[in-house]
């Protein structure tokens, strides 16, 4: 969430100040305009879990959580610094999910 608006005023600069294609289509002809518009698409999956039904939501979160344990375990049998959120000794899951 730490760049939410960040993302969100760059696209919309973006949308603005671009014209669009005769058919309504946005071009989106820089690498730079193809990245940022994907970035928000990313952002906009992370954020839709809260949305969805509070099975589903539960069963996601269950998810990506086992995923960053795994990562976190892995970090910790190298010996090496255990990632933010990946602490499975650590991480408190209902907070963290207001956090991400």
């Amino acid at each position: 969430m730490g760049k939410h608006l960040q993302h969100i005023g760059e696209l919309k600069t973006m949308v603005e100040t671009k014209k669009l294609a005769h058919d309504g289509v946005l071009t989106l002809d820089r690498y730079f305009e193809r990245s940022e518009v994907l970035q928000c698409l990313v952002h906009c999956a992370d954020l839709s879990n809260p949305s969805k039904d509070v099975p589903i939501a539960k069963e996601w979160t269950s998810r990506v959580m086992n995923e960053f344990f795994l990562q976190g375990d892995i970090e910790r049998e190298k010996g090496l610094p255990i990632s933010p959120l990946m602490d499975r000794h650590a991480v408190n899951v209902p907070k963290c999910q207001v956090i991400m």
